[in-house]
């Protein structure tokens, strides 16, 4: 079994409606934490920020809040910030999914935004078990050759016993439309062919989530530092979205995506994008 945390947070304005989610590997979570809790432990050393405060990349970059004894510039904010954003791509095995809608193409891009995160979810966990499957039973193929009977059994139960799974914790905001929203797509879940219709003829088809388990868990942002990293990378992908002010020119917030996420982003989720960010 593989399970992927995925860290959820959203940010937005007048015009765009982003979605970002970091994807970490059950078997690399306390790798990861460890990593994380380090370097706010190196922030509190060099900076005084409170172990204990949340870093809300908004009010932080704006100078807003008391998180620490003493004075931090906005420049020195944006160089930590920049530092957040570099430990969110130095993480083992990690992974970003990115939703970016126009407001004015949706009623409610809110939802349409996690309705497009659930399912590029889904549907690469999906991938993953299609792509592992065969690599397995090639190798246990070779190795019914040269192992006892026993040792064969034995083997057989845990090559083939891959699941990719996903568990979903996100930041609090319309928690139980969210949670219908994923119920629902457990059992009916149509989706629009990419070329106009499916081999069945149908315009759409149902493919259920079957991979992600149980209902999203939502957090205060406050009580995990995952999530506010996912804040830190939602704020990052709207500022490269929308025209920047002249503090973003000033403090290069808006090319801080690009110049530390790109190389985990996840490109696949989105063949139109260089960087996989979905936009319909």
């Amino acid at each position: 079994m593989s399970v992927r945390f995925f860290y959820v947070d959203e940010s937005h304005d007048k015009d765009k409606f982003c979605i970002s989610a970091i994807a970490i590997r059950h078997s690399h979570w306390h790798d990861c934490f460890k990593q994380v809790r380090a370097h706010r432990e190196r922030l509190k050393e060099d900076y005084g920020i409170f172990l204990r405060k949340e870093i809300h990349a908004y009010k932080f970059l704006g100078g807003r809040g008391r998180i620490a004894p003493n004075t931090i510039t906005k420049w020195q904010r944006s160089r930590i910030y920049n530092g957040l954003l570099e430990l969110v791509a130095s993480l083992p095995h990690v992974m970003i999914f990115n939703v970016c809608l126009d407001k004015a193409d949706h009623s409610d891009p809110h939802m349409v935004a996690w309705d497009r995160l659930i399912n590029r979810i889904e549907r690469t966990l999906l991938e993953m078990e299609r792509m592992e499957l065969p690599k397995r039973k090639q190798v246990l193929g070779r190795a019914r050759q040269k192992m006892a009977p026993d040792d064969v059994e034995f083997f057989e139960r845990c090559i083939l016993d891959y699941k990719a799974r996903a568990f979903i914790i996100s930041d609090q905001g319309r928690e139980l439309e969210i949670e219908r929203a994923l119920r629902k797509m457990h059992v009916f879940n149509p989706i629009p062919s990419r070329f106009g219709a499916w081999n069945t003829g149908s315009k759409t088809k149902s493919i259920t989530v079957d991979h992600i388990v149980e209902d999203p868990v939502f957090k205060k942002s406050e009580r995990s530092y995952f999530i506010q990293l996912a804040d830190c990378v939602v704020h990052a992908l709207l500022k490269r979205e929308t025209p920047p002010t002249s503090r973003v020119l000033k403090y290069g917030i808006d090319k801080m995506f690009d110049n530390n996420l790109q190389g985990v982003c996840y490109k696949r989720a989105s063949q139109s994008d260089p960087l996989g960010i979905v936009r319909q």
